[in-house]
C-alpha cells in the first residue's frame, strides 16, 4: 500500500507522519512550529523532519496541510498566518520538492480537514461547509461533492467575518474566549479546559463569558446557514474536543438566531477526524493532484 509524508502545520505546533492511501495513520508525532523563526524556517524544519521519516519509511511524497491561503496548484502561501512572520509568498511545493526528490502537494489547513471529512468523515452530504473552531476559525465548503476555494483559493475565510462589531474569530474562539474570561473573572493562566471546567462547575463568571462565546459562534453559524443552506455544519478544531456537550450547547444557542425552517434542513455535527484531519487531508488532495 502506498503511504506519505504528512504535515499539518499550525501556528504553535506542527503535527506530521505517515499516511497510508487509504487514509490511516501509520506513524504521527508533534514538533515545536517556533513559528518566530519565519517562514524560511518552517521550510528548513520540514525538510530535516522528512528526511528523518525517509530512513525508517518509503514515501510517494511529501502531503502539507498548513495554515494561511495556499495556491493549491503551485503550493504557494498567498497570504501570511499572522502567526508566522514572512510566510507570504514561501513557495512550499518548489523548495521541499528540490531538497527531497519527491513530489510535494500544499493546501490550506481547514480546506484539508474538509477534504478529509468528505472523504473520510462518512457524512452521507453532498453538500456541506466546515468550520474549524480553535486557535481561529477556519472554513471549508463542500458543493456537489467537490472542494469550492473561489476564484483566489480564499473562499471560506469566515474568521474574518464581522459579528456584532468585531471579527468572528476574535470572539468566537479560544483565544477569544479566553479575552473575555479574563474580562470577567480577572488575569491568570486561562485554558479553554479551564475555563470549561468552572462553568461546567457552574462559576457565575465563566459562565458570561461562555455564554459570550456561544453566542457569537452560534449567529456566525446561522449567518452561514442562510448564506450556503447546507445538508450539514461540520464542526472540528480545538472546541469540538469537549464533544457531545459542546454539541448539543451549540445547537440550542444556533437554534436561538435561526429561522426554524433554515435551522430544520440543516443538520450541525462533530468532526469525525480532529487531531489528524490536516494530514488525512492533504494526502486526499495529493492522491486527487496526481
Amino acid at each position: 500500500m502506498k503511504q506519505f509524508i504528512a504535515f499539518d502545520i499550525g501556528g504553535t505546533h506542527i503535527k506530521y507522519g505517515i499516511v497510508r492511501e487509504d487514509g490511516s495513520v501509520s506513524a504521527s508525532f508533534l514538533a515545536d512550529t517556533e513559528a518566530h523563526l519565519g517562514g524560511h524556517s518552517i521550510v528548513r524544519k520540514l525538510i530535516h523532519l522528512s528526511r528523518e521519516l525517509l530512513k525508517s519509511y518509503e514515501a510517494e511524497g511529501v502531503a502539507i496541510s498548513t495554515a494561511g491561503r495556499v495556491d493549491a496548484e503551485k503550493g504557494v502561501v498567498l497570504g501570511e498566518s499572522k502567526n508566522i512572520p514572512g510566510y507570504k509568498g514561501i513557495e512550499l511545493k518548489k523548495s521541499i520538492s528540490e531538497e527531497l526528490n519527491l513530489p510535494v502537494e500544499a493546501r490550506n489547513d481547514a480546506d484539508c480537514a474538509a477534504l478529509c471529512e468528505h472523504w473520510l468523515g462518512n457524512h452521507r452530504a453532498e453538500n456541506f461547509i466546515m468550520l474549524t473552531v480553535g486557535t481561529g476559525i477556519g472554513g471549508g465548503i463542500i458543493i456537489n461533492n467537490q472542494l469550492y476555494t473561489g476564484h483566489s483559493f480564499s473562499a471560506g475565510e469566515w474568521g474574518y467575518m464581522r459579528i456584532e462589531g468585531s471579527q468572528f474569530e476574535k470572539t468566537a474562539s479560544i483565544p477569544g474566549l479566553i479575552r473575555m474570561a479574563k474580562e470577567y473573572k480577572g488575569e491568570g493562566e486561562w485554558t479553554g479546559k479551564k475555563i470549561f471546567d468552572l462553568y461546567d462547575q457552574g462559576d457565575p463568571e465563566m459562565g458570561k463569558a461562555v455564554a459570550t462565546f456561544y453566542k457569537h459562534l452560534a449567529i456566525g453559524i446561522s449567518n452561514l446557514l442562510y448564506i450556503f443552506s447546507p445538508e450539514k455544519v461540520v464542526i472540528g478544531g480545538g472546541m469540538a474536543l469537549r464533544g457531545e456537550l459542546f454539541l448539543s450547547e451549540i445547537k440550542e444557542e444556533v437554534k436561538k438566531y435561526t429561522v426554524e425552517s433554515f435551522y430544520n434542513r440543516t443538520e450541525i455535527v462533530l468532526a469525525k477526524h480532529q487531531n489528524h484531519s490536516g494530514m488525512i487531508g492533504a494526502v486526499y488532495h495529493f492522491m486527487q493532484r496526481d
